[in-house]
């Protein structure tokens, strides 16, 4: 069952947009463009009912890895799940701490799936393309448990995008590095050491991560 629901989702979201992209354009480069997006949208909008059936927790990782992401749980804490089958049962309700959306399709919509999850404490974002600008302000829904929090080659997140991060009090590691259209990185870092004199932060890329 965990299997067959992604192909399901995946039929109904292309189903949707091959309506609404046939509807709106005859020119196929456009239409593509159109279906993935709408795709992409329908793969990061939460879902309520399915929330209330499985918990904040599950839907959460259910969303990071349809989305190309990983995430570990609380009793697993060094093993990263990047795959639906590998999930425990349904019945099983665990806590998601760590959420790795490297190269996922994660989008700001995307973000309220953290609202409720009471456990999460490490977020990477890494080339993460399709987070907008503004697309990081769903981070306050952790500011109470996140500690750890990477943010490198996301280049739709300028400045202002990133000053959210200052919400996040309990932060104790901050990296950050490779934000081609963040402008003044250093004044931003100033800002960050000001808002957050515990958090150790890092603004160099490490050899593995090239």
């Amino acid at each position: 069952m965990l299997a067959g629901r992604p192909l399901n989702l995946l039929k109904c979201s292309l189903l949707g947009a091959k309506h609404i992209c046939n509807t709106q354009t005859t020119n196929p480069a456009n239409a593509n463009r159109n279906l993935w997006a709408y795709v992409a949208i329908a793969f990061n909008r939460v879902d309520i009912d399915r929330q209330r059936l499985v918990g904040a927790d599950r839907l959460c990782a259910e969303w990071v890895i349809k989305n190309g992401g990983g995430i570990c749980t609380v009793d697993a804490p060094s093993r990263l799940i990047k795959d639906y089958n590998i999930l425990p049962p349904e019945h099983y309700r665990f806590k998601v701490k760590v959420v790795d959306g490297s190269g996922a399709s994660l989008m700001k919509i995307g973000l309220d799936h953290f609202k409720g999850c009471n456990h999460i404490d490490t977020v990477i974002f890494h080339k993460c393309k399709h987070l907008e600008s503004d697309g990081l302000n769903g981070l306050v829904h952790l500011k109470e448990t996140l500690k750890s929090l990477q943010i490198s080659e996301c280049d739709n997140i300028s400045d202002d995008g990133l000053a959210v991060i200052e919400e996040i009090k309990n932060l104790q590691e901050l990296r950050i590095f490779n934000m081609r259209y963040v402008k003044n990185i250093d004044d931003v870092i100033q800002k960050f050491k000001k808002a957050l004199p515990k958090c150790r932060i890092e603004t160099t890329e490490k050899a593995d991560e090239k």
